[in-house]
């Protein structure tokens, strides 16, 4: 006889899917900002931008750079959607490559 019997594992996958819509309802307006590395934004905006917009404390903001500049990008923030809109535009006006995703 398996652990599970047949209601068992009805029980089971209902459970699997009321979480699974619970996440969905959770994090479904998330939006990742992402900061790209670019040869024109040094790592002191990035920095400043990060601990201004984003609340980073500086070793934070020195990691984020450091990881933006070594790997191409990095996600700084998940948030609403017009806030993650919001942030982008704040960045490029603070000279620093960002991009909204889906997260």
């Amino acid at each position: 006889m398996s652990p599970l019997s047949p209601p068992d594992i009805d029980i089971r996958r209902q459970a699997e899917g009321d979480v699974a819509d619970k996440v969905r309802e959770l994090f479904d307006q998330d939006f990742a900002v992402i900061i790209m590395d670019s040869d024109f934004t040094t790592f002191d905006e990035v920095e400043r931008a990060c601990i201004a917009l984003f609340g980073y404390t500086r070793p934070e903001a020195e990691a984020l750079s450091m990881r933006v500049h070594t790997t191409g990008e990095a996600l700084a923030a998940v948030m609403p959607e017009e806030e993650a809109r919001q942030a982008v535009r704040a960045l490029r006006r603070r000279n620093v490559l960002a991009r909204v995703e889906k997260a």
